[in-house]
């Protein structure tokens, strides 16, 4: 691969850690903090709610910040993993 087509893979890695792979790490992190914020249930969701879109804006700045698009995809998809798995043998 040519030093041009790398950059354009790794720039196209990039977006798409950012814009695909940083929304469900977003929502996953929503809905721990929905589960366990020590406030009352309509305080944790709107908490939740609330942070969910700033959230997910400051995900993709770092993922756009990145100086690798693999990695960048990789860590988002491995984080995205163990939260769901912390959310799925948690509690309710």
């Amino acid at each position: 691969m040519t030093a041009s087509t790398s950059a354009r893979v790794d720039a196209a890695l990039r977006v798409l850690a950012a814009t695909l792979g940083t929304a469900p790490l977003a929502l996953f992190t929503a809905a721990l903090v929905a589960r366990f914020a020590p406030l009352s249930t309509d305080g944790r969701f709107a908490l939740a709610y609330i942070g969910v879109i700033p959230l997910w804006i400051v995900l993709m700045c770092f993922a756009f910040l990145a100086r690798h698009g693999a990695r960048a995809l990789a860590v988002c998809l491995g984080a995205s993993l163990m939260l769901a798995a912390l959310l799925s043998i948690a509690p309710h």
